[in-house]
């Protein structure tokens, strides 16, 4: 049996949609700051926390069941 590389995709593109909705929070790292203290080295790490928009999630989820639906017809 062989899978069209697009249902593929488009099963890829579903589950990042259903993962953006059950966790919509990202957090990246944005700076990374060493300072000497005392003779100590300190790192400081700042993370930024970016949040997706159900809008996203939700345009995710069509895109790959058109990709799937797509692939599964006959011209």
């Amino acid at each position: 049996m062989k899978v069209h590389p697009f249902v593929v995709v488009g099963v890829l593109l579903i589950a990042a949609g259903i993962a953006a909705l059950i966790h919509p929070n990202l957090s990246m790292p944005s700076k990374k700051r060493e300072l000497q203290i005392s003779g100590q080295k300190v790192i400081m790490e700042n993370t930024r926390i970016v949040e997706l928009p159900r809008v996203f999630s939700v345009l995710l989820m069509i895109a790959g069941g058109s990709l799937i639906f797509l692939s599964t017809r006959k011209t």
